[in-house]
């Protein structure tokens, strides 16, 4: 079996990434998603060719941001939507005109076959959450993408913005369709103290060895940064006790 490793998972994922997974990417805004499929993607464009759906992002920003890599780079333009005054990208190899699952996957199944990709990333499917019928069109949908997945041994990265409770409701009635869910937000506890500190965690990954605790995290020149938290905490507790405010700890 083929693995895809990435350097900033290796802690999660030591094996990485079986070829032939269908994998989600979860979580609220702002939480890094994106740029983490940006590294996943330049873990893949290392060795193979890349189809990239860009629903959230302009094709141009995809394209600048792996330009060192963009030789095997090949986007669908799912931003413009069809828009006849969309820039034309070098690298954007078709469109999507309406969101019409079927169309999705024709185009996809298309550009994989043509350009013998072996990875696969729609950022994102919200688009999709809230126009197709989950009970029918959304759950066919990625069923036919995990088939694809499996057929040409690719490894396919989907990212959802849990954006309502709505939709947050609706992602935990699909996760088991996915091989593999990557969860990313804000440690609530930090968050109520006025630190914002992001966290991710593989919460399921089927059949490989993975380690299902957080992992802390920030952002800085273009990738994905260690914090330790426990530092954080010490920093805290040391700076209320200074204050007079005693911290009791929890078990």
């Amino acid at each position: 079996m083929d693995f895809l490793k990435c350097q900033v998972l290796e802690d999660l994922l030591p094996t990485g990434f079986p070829f032939g997974y269908l994998v989600l990417i979860r979580g609220d805004l702002g939480m890094g998603k994106t740029l983490l499929v940006k590294l996943l993607a330049r873990s893949i464009l290392s060795n193979y060719p890349l189809v990239y759906v860009s629903f959230d992002d302009n094709p141009e920003t995809v394209s600048n941001d792996l330009k060192d890599l963009s030789n095997k780079l090949f986007i669908i333009d799912g931003f413009s939507l069809g828009d006849q005054r969309r820039t034309k990208s070098p690298n954007v190899i078709d469109a999507i005109t309406e969101l019409d699952p079927g169309q999705l996957i024709s185009k996809v199944s298309q550009a994989v076959y043509s350009r013998g990709a072996r990875g696969l990333i729609i950022d994102s499917i919200n688009d999709l959450l809230i126009n197709i019928d989950p009970r029918g069109g959304l759950i066919a949908t990625l069923k036919q993408l995990k088939s694809l997945s499996r057929f040409y041994n690719m490894m396919t990265f989907i990212v959802a913005h849990v954006t309502t409770e709505d939709i947050g409701n609706l992602l935990n009635s699909i996760e088991y369709v996915f091989d593999g869910v990557i969860e990313m937000e804000f440690d609530e506890n930090m968050a109520n103290l006025g630190i914002p500190v992001r966290r991710m965690r593989v919460k399921r990954m089927k059949g490989v060895s993975h380690s299902m605790n957080w992992y802390y995290f920030t952002t800085a020149k273009g990738t994905i940064v260690p914090v330790d938290i426990n530092e954080i905490r010490n920093m805290l507790k040391n700076t209320l006790e200074d204050l007079g405010i005693q911290i009791q700890s929890s078990q």
